[in-house]
């Protein structure tokens, strides 16, 4: 089973981390725990947890339903962060009687296999002469708006953990899986997180899903990168509270 941080009490949360991130990556969001119960997952390959065959989303996925299984979780709010969010839409696709409402923060709906291709070899290219602790520095500057501001730094470089024996899989995991016409079926409250200086994730991504998840709000951050919910914490945290207050008053 999937290694997972299970804190808290109140309305169940799942967070579901990006590429090459591990728990940590969801540190600054445990202050919810006093108001929510947080199920906080590694994904197969990642972190501590083992690595298995068919590391994919539609296997990302399923590993999540396993351990709500296994908690005995019948329904939940879904926090998915870059890949993440990926894997989120995957989950509503696939089980969306689980899925209580989504919160899709700096992530896309679609990664085209030729794009994904030229990354996957530029990160092969880079590997062969540079090795993971380099790869891991290159990724948290591209992700951060301001790598300068250490306290947001460390809390990056505590998120990344690069596993050689996995991340290239991981890299392709998304890999001409397209959510477009997906997006016109979501029907439960949606929150989307964009920020507009994401060297990532374009923010037309979030404007678009916006578009087409007709139960959707938008939030942009400015001033902030790929990583939102560590280097906007405060608000990000604020945001949850409020979609998820917002959803129970609508269900009360």
């Amino acid at each position: 089973m999937l290694n997972y941080l299970d804190v808290g009490t109140g309305e169940e949360i799942v967070f579901i981390h990006g590429l090459g991130n591990r728990i940590q990556a969801w540190a600054p969001q445990l202050e919810l725990t006093t108001q929510y119960r947080l199920i906080i997952i590694e994904l197969r390959g990642h972190g501590d947890s083992p690595e298995k065959e068919n590391i994919n989303v539609e296997f990302f996925a399923k590993d999540i339903i396993e351990v709500l299984d296994y908690l005995n979780i019948e329904k939940a709010h879904f926090v998915g962060l870059s890949l993440g969010g990926i894997v989120a839409l995957e989950i509503c696709k696939r089980f969306k009687k689980r899925v209580k409402s989504l919160i899709l923060c700096n992530t896309t709906y679609y990664i085209p296999t030729l794009l994904g291709n030229i990354t996957l070899e530029k990160t092969k290219r880079f590997l062969k002469k540079s090795s993971l602790e380099q790869l891991n520095e290159r990724l948290i500057k591209k992700c951060l708006y301001n790598p300068e501001e250490q306290k947001v730094y460390e809390l990056a470089k505590n998120a990344f953990h690069i596993r050689e024996d996995t991340y290239l899989k991981s890299v392709q995991s998304a890999f001409g899986r397209n959510y477009f016409y997906d997006l016109l079926t979501i029907n439960v409250p949606t929150l989307i997180i964009g920020s507009l200086e994401d060297k990532v994730v374009p923010i037309q991504n979030a404007y678009l899903m916006h578009y087409m998840i007709k139960s959707s709000n938008l939030i942009i951050f400015e001033n902030t990168g790929h990583l939102s919910n560590i280097e906007r914490p405060e608000l990000f945290n604020l945001a949850i509270a409020q979609h998820i207050k917002q959803f129970q008053n609508k269900v009360s």
